[in-house]
């Protein structure tokens, strides 16, 4: 089962929030602890009001570096390329 069902289940329309989040990616063993922290910080925002299943795709399809981001440019990819190899695999 893949990161994004592991989340939102068979309700895509619903929304989840910090613990759901938290617990998702808590649960991926090949994040490591600087990756997961990186993910924190990007999606501290957008789960404060709830975030949807196509809205979180999105968002990490539009991950991009940023010269403040605790990872280089090589990290952030691996760690697209990890989150979307899990949603790879629920489909």
């Amino acid at each position: 089962m893949g990161i994004i069902e592991d989340i939102f289940g068979m309700d895509s329309g619903r929304k989840i929030y910090h613990k759901e989040f938290e617990s998702a990616i808590n649960s991926l063993p090949h994040l490591d602890d600087r990756e997961k922290e990186y993910l924190r910080g990007v999606f501290s925002g957008p789960l404060k009001d709830g975030i949807t299943q196509k809205e979180l795709i999105e968002k990490i399809r539009l991950l991009e570096h940023s010269q403040n981001d605790i990872l280089d440019a090589h990290e952030l990819e691996s760690v697209k390329r990890k989150l979307f190899g899990e949603l790879e695999d629920s489909k």
